[in-house]
């Protein structure tokens, strides 16, 4: 008799939340988008593992119907954990994605150096394409340096990056960027140097432009690559004063964390 209690208890429960008053179905709508999110959650974790990440990758963005790509099966994440070699890497990688970045939102790159004789502006396109092709150099290496890595939190900022140069594909092209099968960059330096210099300005400086999105994304996964680091190794150490550090961290990115 207790035992049909509880059950008619808990039956009763589930049908007052389903057909009672609205407080209780609210509280049955909340269940339900807590599910939806938790859904989700675990729906991107899964793709962001699916198979080998470059594969993911590239298939993420090469030209194909949905249906193909529907196809590909999906793997839950390897419980191997990265090697310090590995985190090290990618964390130096994200570093230099952020430095080369900085250098191409400095709006002085696009300063005007005087005046051609039909009385156009000139510009330092030598020194803009050098900036160009450290960020092309950099970034390819960010992604090779994570293409390995088990962490679903880096490869998450990775793909992330990944989306945001598809996205501005088409503006990347008009200064000599093009984007390969495999994710990575290419660049034109003649077609970049005979490119409008406001359309690589934009490109690259100012709050919320293509260069400062990507900018985000490499200084969160030199973050996480440094945590993940510190946490696998328990490594720190202490000043002369006293004061804790975390291994590893680079002046350069803390300042923006």
């Amino acid at each position: 008799m207790a035992n049909f209690s509880v059950t008619a208890s808990s039956n009763a429960n589930l049908i007052g939340m389903m057909f009672g008053s609205s407080s209780n179905r609210n509280n049955l709508d909340g269940l339900s988008d807590m599910y939806s999110v938790l859904s989700a959650s675990t729906s991107d974790y899964n793709l962001i593992k699916s198979g080998s990440y470059r594969k993911l990758l590239k298939a993420y963005y090469t030209k194909t119907e949905e249906g193909e790509r529907a196809q590909s099966s999906h793997k839950l994440p390897s419980k191997e954990t990265d090697t310090t070699t590995a985190l090290l890497d990618a964390k130096s990688s994200a570093e230099k994605v952020t430095k080369s970045l900085d250098k191409l939102s400095n709006k002085t790159l696009y300063k005007s150096t005087g005046r051609a004789e039909d009385g156009t502006a000139k510009y330092d396109k030598d020194k803009i394409a050098g900036a160009v092709k450290e960020f092309v150099n950099s970034y390819n290496s960010f992604l090779d340096s994570t293409d390995d890595l088990n962490s679903p939190n880096v490869l998450k900022k990775t793909l992330n990056a990944v989306k945001a140069t598809a996205k501005n594909e088409n503006m990347l092209a008009d200064i000599g960027i093009t984007i390969g099968a495999d994710n990575k960059l290419s660049l034109d330096e003649d077609k970049l140097k005979n490119a409008n210099v406001s359309k690589v300005s934009s490109l690259f400086s100012g709050a919320g432009s293509y260069g400062s999105t990507v900018s985000n994304y490499a200084k969160e996964s030199y973050r996480i690559s440094n945590s993940t680091v510190y946490t696998n190794t328990h490594a720190s150490s202490y000043s002369s004063k006293g004061s804790y550090s975390m291994l590893g961290q680079s002046g350069y990115i803390n300042s923006y964390l």
